[in-house]
């Protein structure tokens, strides 16, 4: 058997069990050990026969037990870094990447080429924190979560990648006593009663849900954080997109002066909320 019929065997598997045949492709590349150039010239060879073995093992732990792959491989892919992760953190998304964009548009908008506090709440494999660092090294970065296994990755994700991040053990601002330039978080936000895919299960629970309408988290940040805000600031937030006008009306409540910016996803959908403090409407 080749490569590519292994590939191709593989996802029919995959579309026969409902799974996506995108993320097969992408644990048979990772594990095979070859470049993507390295896959494509030589996908018409055969493959080892304990390879095969051996793939098939990791195959069936994505199709029957809905083990992320991510999970499978121990590792995810963001802003072309490899993070650690595990079933102590949440598989970053590409949502997430462009909330890493917007953040550094919005630091060149405000504070171009200055230092400034940033703090990431709710940090998890630490991507979003570590990315913005090994982005703009002028950022002063914090990062803090309620779960210390998943703080143990993010520390071991900010070492490898060799970034400067202060980690801290910390429910949203019970353990903070600074004031920021920038508040950066992708909190919970899956409402509690609704259903997620098996494969979604697998994640840790503390960081997917957000009470009864996904928005409790929202509430406790934006509650809290004119303590913690220096006089010309920012929060910037990623939510789901059917909570954009919950989000808004709760950022108007605790920060009424404030322009309220918010953006579409790659996909057309609203996925993003900035509140600029201090700032000209």
């Amino acid at each position: 058997m080749t490569y590519e019929q292994l590939l191709k065997v593989s996802s029919t598997k995959a579309f026969e069990h409902d799974m996506e045949a995108e993320a097969v492709k992408l644990l048979l590349l990772e594990l095979s050990g070859f470049t993507p150039t390295e896959f494509y010239l030589n996908v018409k060879k055969d493959v080892p026969k304990d390879f095969i073995e051996f793939f098939n093992e990791k195959l069936a732990l994505y199709l029957i037990d809905k083990v992320p792959v991510q999970h499978i491989l121990g590792f995810s892919y963001f802003f072309g870094r490899k993070f650690k992760v595990n079933n102590n953190t949440l598989i970053p998304r590409a949502e997430t990447e462009q909330l890493v964009e917007h953040v550094l548009m919005a630091y060149d908008d405000l504070f171009s080429n200055k230092s400034v506090d940033v703090v990431d709440l709710g940090t998890g494999s630490g991507c979003i924190a570590i990315t913005l660092k090994l982005e703009e090294d002028l950022m002063n970065m914090r990062a803090y979560d309620i779960s210390i296994d998943a703080l143990e990755v993010a520390k071991e994700n900010s070492e490898i990648l060799g970034a400067n991040v202060r980690f801290g053990v910390s429910n949203w601002f019970s353990a903070i006593d600074s004031k920021f330039d920038i508040i950066v978080a992708n909190p919970p936000y899956i409402p509690k009663t609704e259903v997620v895919e098996n494969i979604v299960q697998k994640e840790p629970s503390v960081a997917l849900y957000g009470g009864e309408e996904g928005l409790d988290y929202y509430v406790e940040i934006l509650k809290n954080a004119p303590k913690f805000l220096k006089e010309k600031a920012f929060i910037a937030f990623e939510h789901g997109y059917q909570q954009r006008q919950a989000i808004y009306n709760i950022a108007k409540r605790y920060f009424p002066d404030a322009k309220i910016v918010q953006l579409e996803d790659l996909a057309g959908k609203d996925r993003f909320t900035f509140v600029y403090i201090g700032r000209e409407k």
